[in-house]
């Protein structure tokens, strides 16, 4: 006897299953050394969602605040603090002042050892603080690990 068709399990495609994981995720570097190798540990960990990267905080509010037929937050925003024309912590005053992007997480990555930027950074909203790894490897590691907790488990509403 053949089971009935509205009792079976549903199907789901692989793209179901990955479309809420490829949501951007934003690298906020003035450093094009330190762009690229992020860029780089992100594809080396096999991370799913496409790596969009912005100079300064400027910049990059310019990109979230563009109008765009489809609007598709970060999953996460990687933000180092000292940049030129707009720093992290300006950028977070601004972003987390805004209702539709306050939501998204904010992980710092600095090579500040100053309590009182990390103090600031959590102050002003950050959702992790993280220092730059000195070596290659251990940033493929975080990078894995950002994406694990952040892309994969975390939630945010889907649209600003």
């Amino acid at each position: 006897m053949s089971d009935p068709a509205p009792l079976r399990t549903p199907q789901f495609q692989v793209n179901d299953l990955l479309e809420p994981r490829r949501r951007p995720i934003l690298v906020i570097e003035d450093d094009p050394v330190d762009q690229e190798m992020i860029i780089l540990a992100f594809k080396r960990a096999s991370v799913a969602n496409p790596v969009i990267t912005m100079a300064n905080g400027q910049e990059a509010l310019d990109y979230l605040t563009a109008p765009r037929s489809e609007s598709v937050l970060p999953s996460v925003i990687i933000l180092d603090l000292n940049m030129p024309q707009m720093d992290g912590f300006e950028f977070l005053r601004h972003i987390k002042a805004e209702p539709r992007f306050a939501a998204i997480p904010v992980v710092v990555l600095t090579t500040s050892q100053f309590d009182r930027d990390l103090t600031q950074s959590y102050a002003l909203g950050a959702s992790s603080c993280l220092t730059k790894p000195g070596d290659f490897e251990q940033l493929v590691k975080m990078a894995a690990e950002v994406d694990q907790y952040w892309c994969r488990r975390n939630r945010i509403p889907e649209s600003g």
